[in-house]
């Protein structure tokens, strides 16, 4: 995959892939959001833990990288260091009260889009300034952890709404 070529095109697929999975999740009854099984074990719920998490882990690296820091979230260089940090995502929140994780998951993505729109387009197609990070750039973060990360969760929770519904 590649990156929009613009900032005003990365935002636009940013919002029209966010506006895709909010339009799914609209259509799924209360009920069903605690429910296992969308991925596994994981509900509705955990799913918006999880992209918030990951929405949380690019704004920290982008503020990182602006002011000269260090990232609070560790490096992730491998399938093996994803993996784990789901894991840990699911286990810090699988028994969080469901309002407090859809406040997470609205807020990180606000400081997410925040720190993506303070950006200049120079910046987004510079590499991150951390020895660890190799080649990712800016745009390649924010893209891996928005418009290329919602939709395998949309179309998770659409199939699992239809599954529900047929019984």
């Amino acid at each position: 995959m590649t990156a929009p070529p613009t900032k005003a095109e990365l935002l636009a697929a940013i919002d029209e892939s966010r506006a895709e999975l909010e339009s799914v999740l609209t259509k799924m009854p209360a009920e069903m959001l605690t429910r296992p099984g969308v991925n596994g074990e994981w509900s509705v719920k955990d799913v918006l833990a999880h992209i918030a998490a990951w929405e949380r882990l690019a704004a920290d690296r982008i503020r990182a990288a602006q002011s000269g820091s260090e990232p609070e979230f560790p490096p992730i260089r491998d399938d093996e260091a994803v993996d784990a940090f789901n894991a840990e995502v699911y286990a810090r929140h699988k028994d969080t009260p469901l309002e407090a994780v859809w406040s997470e998951f609205h807020a990180a993505h606000a400081d997410l889009m925040a720190q993506v729109k303070a950006l200049d387009e120079a910046t987004l197609k510079q590499k991150l300034p951390f020895t660890w990070a190799g080649n990712l750039t800016y745009e390649v973060l924010i893209s891996a952890n928005t418009h290329w990360h919602y939709p395998e969760h949309s179309e998770a929770i659409a199939a699992f709404l239809a599954a529900q519904e047929a019984g």
